[in-house]
């Protein structure tokens, strides 16, 4: 917990800390986007306000020239498509051309005229304070824009109205200055309003491009201009940022919880190893204790001449024998044990044949068998050939064997050894007819100190839970194998198989 709850709560911070960073990171971007829109659009009033300066200048020329000089300048400007002027009181008064006079758009502007009239005066109003400001009269549903501004011809102010293509306006007038703004950084389009196909693209190879963040022309009614980076939105660089970074955070994380998961079950096995070992020294101080009273009663009663018959002194000898035998072995096994945890157990291999290693081995537990009622037969094959093996060690795997053999043999006390070949191993195999071992337990059985708790058997059989780990790590050392067969109920057959010369 003290890993795991650190990292969560430094995840959720993160991950909050990253949508409000992206969130703002899309908002300065938003306002940049803002910035060059803003640029076009004052591009685009600027070219309107230079071309009204330079009517008013071309209205006020004292020649008889000036309708084809103001024809002229309109001409320069292939997206205006005519000038229509009106006096104070918005009646017709001029045109370029002058078509326009009986043209059935003239009405249609008029109309427009009267419908703003408030913004007419506004122009008035900025008028007489020297400014001249612009304004969009609409024309809803044509392509042909109305764009109106204030001069003064000999002190006498005169509406004019420019009839503009919107699309050419934008496709001409202002391409070179988007195409500056984009520098192939931005895909700039401009389409009119409820319509997704744009009309004009600032890369010319993609025309069906479609943006998601635009803002509507000042001059231009019900047209949109959008701006996107290029190739990829900002959108899509946050998505992705953001997928990266959760992806990081969550590995991170994963990094971190597995990290907790392997310090848990390492502190678990720690602490189960120090209960095993804890038992372990319970155990073998019982195991020791019992013997040791035992020998020490037998040997004080034979001390102080109580027992007179020869019989029951050589029972007394033997029972002291018996036990001594038991704690010899068990001290054995702890510091063979011992050695093997220091690395410092040594082995010295020669030439070993398993008949003759079994045969030897078995007369020093010999008497214990017959003592204990147990049945023992061996089934040696005598064409066995030699292994290099460690003699001593050899018969250490094989006491451990049959010591187990006997604890575990409660009512069918029947011990077999056998001696054979298995490809190119040769081997020894001791079978019981004992209680079995469930393939859970086989698991364990050879882990340091592990005992069977089955039914109350660690408490049931004295054991260290030494002896099998002991026959693993010898057959290791001479490169062998040790196979386990046994059901519960049915006894157990464990076999060493050490490889041929």
């Amino acid at each position: 917990m003290i890993v795991i709850l650190p990292v969560l709560v430094f995840s959720v911070f993160e991950i909050g800390n990253l949508r409000q960073n992206e969130k703002i990171i899309l908002d300065i971007y938003r306002n940049q986007l803002d910035a060059i829109l803003f640029s076009i659009n004052q591009y685009s009033d600027d070219v309107v306000s230079n071309l009204a300066s330079r009517i008013e200048i071309s209205l006020n020329k004292y020649n008889t020239d000036a309708e084809s000089e103001l024809s002229r300048l309109i001409h320069e400007y292939p997206s205006v498509k005519g000038l229509v002027m009106f006096d104070h009181k918005m009646e017709y008064f001029s045109s370029v051309p002058g078509t326009y006079h009986d043209s059935s758009m003239l009405a249609d502007i008029i109309t427009g005229l009267n419908r703003n009239k408030n913004s007419l005066q506004r122009l008035q109003t900025y008028m007489r304070g020297g400014y001249r400001k612009i304004e969009t009269l609409g024309n809803k549903g044509s392509n042909l824009q109305w764009i109106a501004f204030i001069t003064q011809i000999k002190d006498m102010d005169v509406i004019n109205v420019l009839v503009i293509n919107s699309e050419e306006f934008v496709s001409h007038i202002l391409d070179p200055k988007i195409q500056e703004i984009a520098q192939g950084k931005f895909y700039i389009v401009a389409y009119r309003t409820g319509e997704d196909k744009p009309f004009y693209t600032s890369s010319k190879q993609n025309q069906t491009g479609k943006v998601t963040y635009s803002k509507p022309f000042w001059l231009l009614t019900d047209y949109l201009m959008g701006i996107e980076l290029k190739d990829l939105t900002i959108a899509d660089l946050a998505r992705d940022r953001i997928r990266k970074n959760l992806l990081l955070i969550g590995l991170m994380d994963i990094i971190l919880l597995l990290g907790a998961l392997l310090i848990f079950r390492n502190i678990k096995k720690q602490v189960e190893l120090s209960q095993l070992k804890s038992d372990f020294v319970s155990s073998v101080s019982h195991e020791i204790r019992t013997p040791l009273a035992l020998i020490s009663m037998y040997v004080e009663t034979l001390e102080m001449g109580r027992v007179k018959s020869k019989e029951k002194i050589r029972e007394y000898f033997a029972v002291i024998l018996n036990e001594t035998t038991r704690l010899s072995g068990m001290v054995n096994r702890i510091l063979s044990f011992s050695q093997i945890e220091s690395n410092k157990r040594k082995y010295i291999f020669s030439d070993t044949y398993l008949n003759e290693v079994v045969e030897n081995t078995t007369l020093t537990f010999r008497y214990t068998l017959e003592n204990k009622g147990f049945i023992y037969s061996f089934e040696p094959d005598k064409s066995l050939p030699a292994v290099l093996a460690d003699k001593e060690a050899v018969a250490d795997a094989f006491v451990n064997l049959v010591d187990n053999a006997m604890k575990y043999s409660f009512e069918n006390k029947s011990i077999t050894v056998r001696t054979g070949k298995y490809e190119k191993y040769v081997f020894v195999e001791v079978e019981d007819q004992g209680i079995g071992i469930s393939e859970k337990d086989q698991r364990h059985i050879f882990d340091k100190f592990y005992r069977v708790s089955e039914k109350n058997l660690a408490n049931r059989v004295k054991g260290s839970g030494l002896g099998l780990a002991i026959v693993k790590h010898i057959m290791e050392a001479h490169s062998g194998k040790i196979v386990v067969k046994s059901k519960p109920g049915s006894g157990s057959l464990f076999r060493l198989l050490f490889p041929v010369k």
